[in-house]
């Protein structure tokens, strides 16, 4: 065990078969099916056979690390097998003939931000009118925002927030859509309700939809007092909620981790149609991540990996160069909003700031960039590799500080915001105002020489030269399933 020479506090442990685990696994059958049998399972089935094939690597690593457990039979890399079988990113450093792309840029200082209170009843009281609008909705937004909610005032706001009710609507205009809503989500209700038996035998998108919710939902947040216990009716609603919003959106139906992004929002609504049409419009915001062809996964993914270059050059190039650049750790995070990684009330206060939209677009990856920074000197001054990456943001499971991690993001959206040299790529990630292309100094360290205009200075183009690399990417048509990794499948 060493001391860390950056900080005092930090102890280094260095595993004597930490070699030998990154060079190979042993008894890693990960696919032990004949080929054409696994691809016959791959298209009929993806997630749950992706699911079955993960799950193993999950144990072996974990057995290997956590016992020093070692098998004896086929041998696999680690890395090798995790980009064959489900997502590959190749790393373009020469994105345009004759325009460098400026890999190291000095951003101004991180301000320091801070964190308010939450809101009160009495505080939101103070933003309705006699009739019952919001009067102020911006600037309501920005108190959320920056403190969030206390609890007690979730019921009403979130449906704001999760375009519910608009905030025009006055009282009578709200029990309007209140009734209407009630009205459609029934209706829905009974039309799978309705299906007997022997219609549902000969109804295998139904049935087998049917069937993973109630798998999944009898282990969804199961120690919550809301959920525990035998025959607990709201497990009944929770089922009910997501069979029903399978009758609302068919092509999209229900994926493995929609029960996680439903339950906040029912233990708050405490409410089956309340938590029906929340849960609709955080699905509106956040579908693409479970569409199959999984193009808003690969968006993030790529908008992710420009932001961190942009924003620490040095801790994506270590990634790159330590098997993770295509930052797989993540896919978690990103598929159900740090569901796993924050403590129930937490996840309430984290989604809620997201909810607000500010103070930029795509904020939730700025949160993954904080959560990197604050994990960066541990990472690479324990050399952590792949599996080690994995395990790590897997500890770091309901560990994280929130309050810090908010504060850290919106004080990187800032440094990025008040740089002069951002690129269109960054903008157009966060929605930032457009700027005109600007001379950078070259930095003092650069892997890669910098090409000088005549008076010695480097050259970014805000329409050339991204702010990082352009990343191609490959994905195997896994649904969604990475994060067995984490045992996301409980």
């Amino acid at each position: 065990m060493l001391r860390s020479q950056k900080e005092s506090n930090l102890y280094l442990t260095i595993d004597p078969k930490l070699e030998a685990l990154e060079k190979s696994f042993s008894e890693l059958d990960l696919f032990g099916d004949s080929q054409p049998d696994i691809m016959t399972k791959m298209i009929n089935d993806p997630y749950n056979t992706a699911m079955g094939g993960f799950s193993k690597v999950t144990n072996y690593f974990m057995d290997y690390l956590m016992n020093g457990t070692e098998h004896k039979h086929h041998r696999i890399d680690l890395t090798e097998m995790i980009s064959n079988n489900l997502l590959h990113v190749n790393i373009d450093h020469h994105e345009e003939p004759g325009y460098e792309l400026i890999t190291c840029i000095d951003l101004p200082p991180r301000p320091e931000v801070t964190r308010e209170e939450s809101v009160t009843p009495e505080e939101w009281a103070s933003y309705l009118d006699a009739d019952g609008r919001i009067k102020d909705f911006e600037t309501l937004r920005q108190r959320i925002f920056k403190g969030g909610l206390v609890n007690s005032v979730r019921k009403e706001a979130w449906k704001y927030l999760l375009n519910v009710f608009p905030p025009e609507a006055c009282s009578k205009e709200k029990a309007v859509i209140q009734n209407k809503n009630s009205e459609t989500y029934f209706r829905m209700k009974l039309q799978w309700k309705s299906f007997s038996a022997d219609q549902e035998s000969r109804f295998s998108a139904l049935r087998d939809r049917k069937s993973l919710i109630e798998k999944d939902v009898s282990r969804t947040d199961r120690t919550h007092p809301f959920f525990e216990g035998e025959n607990n009716t709201n497990v009944q609603m929770l089922q009910e909620i997501l069979m029903t919003y399978c009758m609302y959106n068919f092509d999209l139906g229900y994926v493995q981790g929609m029960s996680d992004l439903l339950s906040p929002i029912l233990v708050v609504m405490q409410d089956e149609v309340d938590a029906f049409w929340c849960f609709a419009g955080w699905l509106k915001l956040i579908g693409s991540n479970f569409e199959l062809e999984q193009q808003g996964m690969k968006n993030q993914l790529q908008d992710l990996h420009r932001l961190l270059h942009f924003v620490d050059s040095q801790l994506c190039s270590y990634l790159e160069k330590h098997d993770s650049g295509n930052l797989y750790f993540a896919f978690r995070w990103l598929l159900i909003l740090f569901k796993r990684d924050f403590k129930f009330m937490e996840i309430m206060r984290l989604w809620e700031v997201l909810w607000t939209g500010l103070p930029c677009k795509n904020f939730h990856l700025l949160i993954c960039v904080a959560i990197l920074d604050s994990e960066k000197m541990t990472i690479m001054e324990n050399d952590y590799g792949l599996t080690e990456i994995l395990k790590h943001v897997n500890e770091m499971s309901y560990k994280i500080n929130l309050e810090d991690t908010l504060r850290k993001a919106e004080a990187i959206y800032l440094q990025i915001k008040n740089s002069k040299y951002r690129s269109d790529v960054v903008e157009t990630i966060l929605d930032l105002e457009h700027l005109p292309p600007q001379e950078v100094p070259p930095p003092q360290k650069s892997e890669e020489s910098s090409p000088s205009d005549k008076n010695g200075i480097a050259m970014i183009s805000s329409q050339k030269a991204s702010e990082s690399t352009d990343i191609s990417e490959e994905y195997e048509d896994l649904e969604r399933n990475y994060p067995t990794l984490f045992d996301l499948p409980y």
